[in-house]
């Protein structure tokens, strides 16, 4: 059986992170047998939206695995990032979750608010 990973955090900043977990997980024969990753941004560009795209994709994923830093990323017109809205689904889709905070300084009070609540669903 194949495991899906879906990698979740702000592209832009975190686009180093992001890829290091999908080669590491692909140049490992054990955990490549096992595991596929997501990225969003390895996907084509697609006539949906990109909100639908990564619903979908957590959806059809089963484990989540956020990488958090010092932003909080843009914020739509629902007031949440694309982070916060993967996370949620992650949550209400009961899938199994890894949150990494990368430590570094922010005064983003959206993202340590992010961070706190991520922290309490762990508790």
């Amino acid at each position: 059986m194949r495991y899906k990973i879906f990698v979740s955090g702000v592209q832009k900043e975190l686009k180093e992170e992001r890829r290091a977990i999908k080669y590491f997980i692909q140049a490992n024969y054990l955990l490549s047998e096992y595991f596929d990753i997501f990225l969003f941004e390895d996907l084509p560009a697609k006539s949906e939206s990109s909100k639908e795209v990564y619903i979908d994709e957590i959806n059809d994923s089963d484990i989540y695995m956020g990488i958090l830093g010092g932003e909080y990323g843009t914020i739509g017109k629902d007031g949440l990032s694309a982070t916060e809205r993967e996370y949620r689904q992650a949550k209400k889709k009961s899938k199994t979750i890894f949150a990494f905070i990368k430590n570094v300084p922010t005064k983003d009070k959206k993202i340590e608010s992010l961070i706190a609540t991520i922290k309490t669903g762990f508790k």
